[in-house]
């Protein structure tokens, strides 16, 4: 199962200690996609650079829903 769809699962079922245990495995194994702070934010070109990396990431099947 999917981390979407786990998740998804979970909002269905919010008493499944296990899957929200799986679900929580799964967010720390994943990596992270994006990482900064507000002043990058404010710097066009570096947040247009995180944008593109998010958005290729997503393309190549390796995205998060939260970043």
């Amino acid at each position: 199962m999917s981390r979407v769809e786990l998740r998804a699962y979970l909002f269905k079922h919010r008493d499944n200690q296990e899957a929200f245990q799986t679900y929580m495995d799964k967010l720390a194994t994943e990596p992270v996609l994006a990482s900064g702070t507000q002043s990058n934010l404010e710097d066009v070109e570096r947040f247009r650079e995180l944008l593109e990396r998010v958005q290729q990431s997503k393309q190549e099947g390796t995205s998060s829903d939260t970043f």
